[in-house]
């Protein structure tokens, strides 16, 4: 792999974690975008981690190695407790990921910012209900 390569960019936001693709099969090569995808599965397995956002403004259209690659890294979060939205997705992109069910909440959002809001709020909520108790 040539380490110049980027195929995700992945940004920190507290608990947060946004993660955006910046291409598909078309633009990278097999092994790079799962090397690199194991290595932002490893971000995620922070437990401080509680959410992400996959922020997809630079695919507009995903091919079937970027999108295995994508539900990985949700469902490796939406596993032990973590949330995942997604934004800023085309209309191709929106009808392919709205119809999986990859963990709680996996919703749409027109930006970054909105995703990031959600998971907080998500985050907050469920932090209330169990100070609260049964």
């Amino acid at each position: 792999m040539n380490d110049k390569t980027t195929v995700f960019v992945v940004e920190h936001v507290g608990e947060v974690v946004v993660v955006e693709p910046l291409g598909d099969e078309s633009s990278f090569r097999y092994f790079d975008i799962h090397n690199q995808a194991n290595r932002v599965m490893r971000a995620l397995d922070d437990p401080s981690v509680r959410g992400v956002v996959v922020d997809l403004r630079s695919v507009p259209t995903l091919g079937w190695v970027m999108t295995s690659a994508i539900v990985r890294l949700v469902r490796n979060l939406d596993y032990r407790g973590g949330m995942a939205v997604y934004c800023s997705a085309s209309k191709s992109n929106v009808e392919q990921f709205s119809s999986m069910k990859l963990g709680e909440p996996w919703s749409h959002h027109d930006s970054r910012d909105d995703g990031v809001a959600v998971i907080r709020e998500l985050i907050d909520n469920r932090s209330a209900s169990s100070e609260e108790g049964p």
